[in-house]
């Protein structure tokens, strides 16, 4: 049964010391597990020997994966210099009367912290309980951890892993958890080791040798104690609450109405921590509302974000869910901003209130890692303003330009100040929102604090991922600069050809399209894997049960049929959502892809400086929508018998292939030129399907899939009467 070893430490003062353990980089807090089984090293000791069950016990906590680290929030005092003999006697001639002139400045710089609150450490084993309890009688004889004057105590349990766990979660502090390369030391097989024969080389490091008729003393440097290296992650602490009525359903506020919101709901909150906790006044102040907050405590502020509903095309953008983050590095405990929270009646929020809750699909879709971002509320960009013009008046272009660059400048400046170093590689500003039902930018600056001139739309691509929540601007802590990620897909490329093509033509495109990406794959004898050619290694058809190759198409966007923009290449488990995908077909995929640059395509030409990019959500290829129409001809799976009705038959087919492909019935098809051959064979037509649901993209269905026919596009005009 999976058990846990925790080990609670706690000082006698609330400051520590220690310097450059890897957490937090030269800041050195918390002190890392490699110290701390340093000091457990020191109290397992009796002078230079440790007894052997000491010793089986240490040998078996350091062959454990790095624990958890759970421990108060800190602050760097001010730097104190002291001045102490350096180790440099023979300077002055050996003579310790003359210790005064060899003096040098040390910088003390400790950490303060709440002495009430411990550090803790889970280490998860599988067996060896026995040994988890003598570290535990070890770490009741530790007395110091970090530097002489730390002086520290600890206790040791054996929990099971939910009690653990539920130790952590009810822990003040930060929760750091190991995961990957990094910079923290820990003990590893070998650093007891290690740490044993540096005590040993410590103690003859000086000696005295014989030379001539002179004794010199050497001094020999002992060898580093051996630690691993472990990166730790310390994840935001977010809480999710829901606006309800009275009668149970949500109690939406308009979108444009998040600064007031946010600000009236900020406030409200601070009051009632500062009524219950009057002594914290000043820190509730500074982390919630800001007031009297210096540069040092904005990463420490909680941020609060007014999440509005998004996803499907027609949703209504209004506020329903609000998002609290709690910074690491926020002293107020986490229980107590739930309850602040909690139930909470703000100005504004007479028709509703706050409601814990667990669900957070919905905030999810701001938390993810994304290339590209749009805001959904506008940034406040305060020097950046653009000029106001009476009811007649006019800027010229050029003026309109300079308004926009000084705000792109603005941007990469409000980017730095959240510490985004990721330089965007494109900046776009405007004042009409994004989405299809967004609001404009100066309607959010009723009931701020921001002139509406001063508010801009933007949209940023990254050359890397970025993680989100990102919000940005003067207004960010009051639900202004909220930007939504555009998911892309690594599954789902284009490729911009720069000029039309007719539609005629397309399928000859397709079929270079295909030879060019089997060149890529081939290795040296000439061989094709499944994922790009279709066919087994003997040459025979792809005998999987499921579509395990590519598929290829080209259409246009925002353009009529008969043109040509781009070529797409999709994976089979894009289209087929039954395929099975094998761990290395997703980079096996890319790295063919994203290498094609150039394309011979016949008499239409070559194609060069071909730059592949992933298809985001919102392109007509994804939607996702409810209607989807045909982009080219639809071919049934098989052939059509003389007495079947061809419209019946076809619809029939599309019912099965969506079934196939793992896609909901329709609920509607609509056939138009729907043609069949003089001897019935397989019958074409264009359709239009219709679902009950949003449906994602992408959508390929028919015989001819592969090559690019049966594609639809997500319809993104609004709904009609008579479009269900």
């Amino acid at each position: 049964m999976p058990r846990s070893l925790l080990i609670a430490v706690r000082f006698h003062e609330g400051r520590y010391h220690g310097v450059a353990d890897g957490f937090d980089g030269a800041k050195g807090w918390p002190p890392s597990p490699a110290r701390l089984f340093q000091a457990l090293v020191a109290s397992a000791a009796r002078g230079s020997r440790l007894e052997a069950d000491d010793q089986d016990a240490l040998l078996w906590l350091e062959r454990l994966p790095p624990p958890r680290v759970s421990a108060p929030a800190a602050h760097r005092g001010r730097d104190l210099k002291l001045f102490v003999p350096n180790n440099d006697l023979d300077s002055v001639g050996g003579d310790p009367a003359l210790v005064g002139k060899i003096r040098v400045g040390k910088i003390w710089r400790p950490c303060f912290f709440d002495a009430n609150v411990p550090i803790l450490y889970s280490w998860e084993f599988e067996s060896g309980e026995a040994m988890a309890g003598r570290v535990c009688s070890i770490a009741e004889r530790l007395c110091q951890l970090g530097r002489g004057v730390d002086m520290a105590w600890a206790q040791g349990q054996v929990l099971d892993q939910e009690r653990a766990q539920a130790a952590l979660e009810a822990h003040s502090g930060a929760l750091r958890i190991p995961g990957g390369a990094g910079q923290v030391p820990t003990p590893h097989r070998g650093t007891l080791d290690s740490l044993v024969e540096r005590h040993a080389r410590s103690r003859t490091r000086l000696r005295t040798e014989r030379t001539g008729r002179k004794q010199v003393q050497t001094f020999t440097q002992p060898p580093p104690a051996y630690f691993g290296r472990t990166g730790y992650n310390t994840p935001v602490r977010r809480l999710h609450f829901e606006l309800r009525s009275p009668k149970g359903g949500f109690s939406a506020q308009p979108l444009d109405s998040a600064f007031p919101f946010v600000a009236s709901l900020r406030d409200a909150v601070a009051k009632r921590l500062m009524d219950s906790m009057p002594n914290d006044s000043a820190r509730i102040e500074k982390l919630i509302v800001g007031r009297n907050a210096s540069s040092a405590d904005l990463a420490r502020r909680i941020r609060i974000l007014a999440i509005p509903s998004v996803g499907a095309e027609h949703v209504v953008p209004s506020i329903r869910r609000v998002l609290v983050e709690v910074p690491a590095e926020c002293p107020l405990r986490l229980d107590d901003l739930k309850w602040a929270f909690a139930g909470v009646k703000a100005p504004g929020l007479e028709q509703g209130i706050l409601v814990s809750t667990t669900e957070s699909r919905m905030a999810d879709r701001f938390c993810r890692s994304a290339l590209a971002f749009e805001t959904i509320t506008p940034v406040a960009l305060s020097s950046a303003q653009r000029r106001r013009i009476g009811e007649t008046g006019q800027k010229s272009a050029r003026e309109r330009q300079q308004e926009e660059r000084a705000a792109i400048g603005a941007v990469y400046q409000a980017l730095r100040h959240v510490g985004i170093e990721n330089r965007p590689t494109d900046v776009h500003v405007q004042r009409e929102p994004f989405q299809k039902r967004g609001a404009l930018a100066e309607s959010f600056a009723r009931g701020s604090r921001f002139s509406k001139h001063a508010l801009w739309h933007v949209a940023l691509r990254f050359g890397s991922p970025v993680l989100g929540p990102l919000f940005v601007g003067d207004g960010r802590f009051c639900g202004l600069g909220l930007m939504l990620p555009k998911e892309s897909y690594d599954s789902l490329l284009a490729f911009d050809l720069g000029r039309r093509v007719a539609q005629r033509d397309w399928p000859r495109l397709v079929q270079g399209l295909r030879r060019a990406l089997m060149s890529l794959d081939a290795d040296d004898r000439g061989g094709v894997k499944r994922l790009f050619s279709g066919h087994e290694p003997d040459g025979s058809p792809d005998r999987s049960g499921h579509h395990s190759h590519v598929f290829l198409a080209a259409d246009e966007v925002n353009a009529d049929l008969d043109a040509r923009t781009r070529l797409v290449v999709a994976a089979p488990w894009m289209v087929d959502r039954t395929a099975k995908r094998q761990p290395s077909d997703l980079a096996e995929f890319g790295n063919v892809v994203r290498k094609l640059h150039d394309l011979r395509a016949g008499s239409l030409g070559r194609f060069t400086g071909l730059i592949p990019h992933s298809v985001e959500d919102e392109d007509p290829l994804v939607g996702p929508t409810k209607t989807w129409v045909g982009q080219t001809l639809y071919v049934a799976t098989r052939n059509m018998k003389r007495a079947d009705d061809p419209q019946e038959f076809i619809k029939s087919d599309i019912v099965n292939e969506c079934r196939r492909r793992g896609l909901p019935k329709p609920r509607d098809i609509e056939l138009h030129r729907v043609k069949v051959g003089p001897r019935g064979g397989r019958p074409t037509a264009m359709v239009k399907l219709r679902f009950a649901v949003s449906v994602r993209g992408p959508i390929l269905l028919g015989r001819t899939s592969h090559q690019g026919g049966g594609l639809f596009h997500a319809m993104t005009s609004p709904p009609t009467r008579n479009a269900g």
